[in-house]
């Protein structure tokens, strides 16, 4: 009885490795999609699927915004494009060099997609890819296989448009913001910014040593002036500028002047981290992770300006 229990478990676990990953794209408007990942750090539960993902269907194919952190994610973000539209992924963009944002660029290659970057997202990916998939196979053990590290094939400096039957695609750097290589893929016509980590709701922001806080405020900043009706974040569900700003700028703006302070009364790191009031944000997810570790890294950051 003993050894059928056991077979019966392994049977089981064999199965649940070799599911199918099911990924359900939300709406944001007419042919613009989204597949919200989850609010938490990455882990093998998840898929290391903690950042959005997104498409735009159009008469001359489809564009796919993020490849997802691995081969079997941009797998099933195919199979669920297929499920909408027998258009062909002709365009992949990695709206920063963060691995759930491009290390599933060899499926989309391999589908023939041309993939697209910023030339610094493209510069950190070759310096830490190896890196990067290193740690994405020990966190995702098997869901990892097959999953290579695949450069960007199209590199964007400032701005490049791409053209979508009826559709237009603006993709801007807008400046160093949570990584050297931020872009925001936008439409402007139907005012759709696909943010990336430009914008975060519903969960802290990450202040990373290679962000730069005071030139995200600025790149969110020109984001804004575009009046955007929708954005869909980096984090978070698809919102409007208001709750973005509220979320994000007001977040960063609010460290800033806080570490500032601190910084004039002549405190160190240590006495910021423990001073600065941030209960303001506390609903946001990862707060009790992320607060002080930000105030931290804006400290560094600020410091530095100060000489």
């Amino acid at each position: 009885m003993r050894l059928l229990l056991a077979a019966a478990g392994l049977l089981l676990g064999l199965s649940a490795q070799a599911a199918e990953l099911t990924l359900n794209p939300v709406t944001v408007a007419p042919d613009v999609y989204a597949v919200i990942g989850d609010l938490g750090n990455q882990t093998y539960e998840n898929e290391g699927l903690n950042n959005n993902l997104g498409f735009v269907v159009s008469r001359d194919g489809v564009l796919v915004i993020n490849a997802g952190p691995s081969l079997r994610v941009a797998r099933a973000l195919h199979r669920a494009i297929k499920k909408i539209t027998a258009q062909p992924v002709r365009w992949v963009a990695n709206l920063n060099s963060q691995n759930h944002n491009w290390l599933g660029n060899g499926y989309f290659k391999s589908i023939g997609a041309v993939i697209l970057a910023h030339t610094a997202a493209d510069r950190i990916m070759r310096e830490s890819g190896a890196a990067q998939l290193a740690n994405n196979q020990k966190l995702l053990k098997e869901r990892a296989e097959g999953t290579t590290v695949i450069y960007p094939s199209e590199i964007l400096d400032g701005k490049r448009e791409l053209k979508l039957g009826d559709t237009t695609v603006q993709f801007l750097h807008l400046g160093q913001a949570h990584t050297p290589g931020d872009i925001v893929a936008w439409l402007p016509r139907q005012k759709i910014a696909f943010a990336g980590d430009i914008v975060y709701t519903e969960r802290m922001l990450l202040v990373l040593p290679i962000s730069h806080s005071g030139n995200w405020v600025q790149a969110f900043d020109k984001l804004a002036q575009r009046e955007p009706k929708t954005i869909v974040p980096g984090h978070g569900h698809p919102t409007d500028l208001a709750r973005a700003r509220r979320e994000t700028r007001d977040y960063l703006v609010y460290l800033r002047e806080e570490v500032k302070k601190s910084i004039d009364r002549g405190e160190m790191q240590q006495d910021a981290e423990d001073k600065i009031d941030q209960s303001r944000f506390q609903y946001l997810a990862n707060f009790e992770l992320l607060a002080r570790r930000n105030v931290s890294q804006v400290y560094l950051e600020m410091e530095k300006e100060a000489f």
